[in-house]
């Protein structure tokens, strides 16, 4: 017997909850809106409506890849970040809320020197969350974001194209800061920082997403460590380095980057939970 949309989604919550998947009613209309193609407006209208065979067996489809543990970002292939809608692939790390606190911080330190105008890079920028958000946010400025992977600089080729950005925002491929052409004045990095031994108790979920982004060796600041043997060279005087970390490296990493930048001023900021998140280097005089 044909079932209704708000029956549907009720019996596949309900799935999602006994395969162990948090927020299940939410992700559960997620699902369905992707299946039908609707969006919030259009389903909650349509809680009434009777789903096809065909329709029905899309949200299967979508269903059984929830259920395998596959991200819910990659099945719907997007992600909201800084208010922006991003593509997102398994070729690249899923943005996290965390992260915005990386931007946050930059569009400070920008508009703090907003007559001068400053250059900006991304170090590892995936699906160029933090490159885009910046660009939107920043008419004026000009940013670098790189990556070692070409399939992730294919996401964030799309996103910089719907975004309206792909003019400020330069892609380039290579090991992070080797492809610069130049010094700049403002490095920021969401670098792999988990340590390899802790990988395999990660979530499912996290365990699909690309191994490169998030392994950080044995004792997960391999990436960190070098991003600060390469910054040096390539951030300016007057300068500012940004770096996501995991809360309980703030003192690792605030002391490796003493004895890189000595003279700099090394700080760290929180996140909304409290937590050392992000740690900065500002070499300015």
């Amino acid at each position: 017997m044909p079932e209704t949309v708000k029956q549907v989604a009720a019996r596949l919550a309900e799935t999602l909850e006994s395969h162990g998947i948090p927020e299940s009613l939410l992700e559960a209309e997620v699902l369905i809106r992707q299946a039908l193609g609707y969006d919030r407006a259009r389903f909650y209208v349509s809680l009434h409506d009777l789903v096809e065979e065909k329709s029905l067996r899309r949200v299967e489809v979508l269903a059984d890849r929830r259920i395998a543990r596959e991200p819910l970002a990659y099945i719907v292939g997007r992600r909201e970040f800084y208010g922006l809608e991003l593509s997102v692939s398994p070729a690249v790390l899923i943005p996290r809320q965390e992260t915005e606190l990386l931007v946050d911080i930059a569009l400070e330190l920008a508009r703090q020197r907003s007559d001068e105008g400053i250059s900006i890079a991304d170090v590892g920028t995936g699906s160029g969350a933090i490159a885009v958000a910046l660009a939107v946010n920043l008419p004026a400025m000009q940013v670098y974001a790189t990556d070692c992977s070409t399939s992730a600089l294919a996401v964030a080729d799309r996103n910089r194209h719907k975004h309206g950005v792909a003019d400020r925002v330069c892609l380039l491929h290579g090991d992070l800061l080797t492809p610069l052409p130049q010094q700049v004045d403002l490095i920021l990095s969401n670098p792999p920082y988990i340590a390899s031994n802790l990988m395999s108790g990660l979530a499912p979920e996290v365990q699909m997403e690309p191994r490169v982004a998030l392994d950080g060796g044995e004792d997960g600041l391999e990436v960190i460590r070098r991003l600060l043997e390469q910054a040096p060279s390539m951030l300016k005087t007057d300068g500012c380095l940004l770096t996501e970390i995991s809360p309980e490296q703030k003192d690792a990493v605030c002391k490796m980057a003493k004895n890189r930048f000595p003279g700099a001023e090394i700080t760290h900021h929180k996140d909304l939970l409290g937590l050392p998140r992000c740690v900065s280097i500002s070499t300015k005089q």
